[in-house]
């Protein structure tokens, strides 16, 4: 009797997969042309290159979740049906409204399919699953370019940050440094802190890599917001080392250290040492997480 059972319960849930399965291959045929582009994209764009990885490491998540989400599947059609209807609403508007933009229309059409594949989840599974599976189908939506014109607000900020940062250490290192803007000025060289000194890209993958390290490591919501919220600054003091690094070289010991492999291949050093403090946060708000469990657990009932 148990064996008949165990087998009457997995039977719907391998069908539910299959169907989930065959659903994402539509959704991804449907959308080739443009997942062709995005491929692309990410290949030829630096800012834009961590999106080949964003599905597998949804995946990744999936497979942590697969027994809580198998737990919970049920069937879906009232809730599922009105993400799909959603997601075909957000394609007919792009492609009527941005036919002509190939940037904003790649952006919209990646955002639309998944929409699809969340509806189609919903539609097999159930919102009960869809709810345990939350992080890794919400993180599918990193895969969606943003255009580098709306990211220019984020450079700016970014830059003004960096700038900042270097202005105050190189102040405090005593070099005879005058700043003009995004200028520093030495005595035989000048120094710009332009948009592409901005880390635009190593942000964007601390903020991604901190995002993953909240959902795996932190379990309340106001921790998990204290770790992004000092991911930001992190970042800016990051780019604001890395600026300070290259104009000290590049005075006390040779231009050349601006044009070198310190400014070509150094980001990784930076980055490292982002990481390391990103991780340092990480301890501390999981230590006050286990302190406050304790307490909670040692009240008396």
């Amino acid at each position: 009797m148990n064996g008949g059972t165990t087998q009457a319960a997995g039977a719907p849930l391998r069908t539910r997969g299959i169907g989930l399965f065959i659903a994402a291959l539509i959704i991804t045929a449907a959308f080739s042309p443009h997942f062709m582009r995005l491929y692309s994209l990410s290949l030829d764009s630096e800012l834009h290159s961590y999106i080949v990885l964003i599905p597998f490491l949804s995946a990744y998540f999936f497979y942590v979740r697969r027994k809580e989400i198998a737990a919970r599947a049920s069937s879906g059609i009232r809730a599922g049906l009105p993400v799909l209807c959603l997601a075909a609403a957000i394609c007919a508007a792009a492609l009527f409204a941005w036919d002509g933009r190939p940037n904003l229309l790649l952006a919209a059409m990646v955002f639309s399919s998944v929409v699809f594949l969340m509806g189609a989840f919903v539609l097999f599974f159930g919102a009960r699953s869809a709810r345990s599976a939350a992080f890794p189908l919400l993180f599918l939506l990193l895969m969606v370019p943003i255009p580098e014109k709306a990211l220019d607000p984020a450079v700016y900020l970014l830059q003004k940050g960096s700038a900042e940062v270097a202005w105050g250490l190189l102040n405090i290192s005593g070099a005879p440094v005058q700043r003009d803007g995004f200028f520093f000025r030495l005595p035989g060289l000048s120094v710009e802190v332009a948009k592409q000194c901005s880390g635009i890209r190593s942000s964007t993958v601390l903020i991604i890599a901190g995002v993953m390290a909240a959902e795996m490591f932190l379990r309340t919501w106001p921790g998990r917001a204290a770790l992004m919220l000092a991911v930001i600054p992190i970042a800016v003091l990051k780019n604001g080392l890395r600026i300070t690094a290259l104009t000290l070289g590049g005075y006390y010991i040779d231009e050349r250290v601006l044009y070198g492999s310190l400014h070509t291949r150094g980001g990784m050093l930076f980055f490292a040492m982002a990481l390391i403090l990103t991780g340092g946060v990480l301890w501390g708000i999981r230590s006050i997480e286990k302190r406050r469990q304790r307490r909670k657990a040692a009240r008396p009932c």
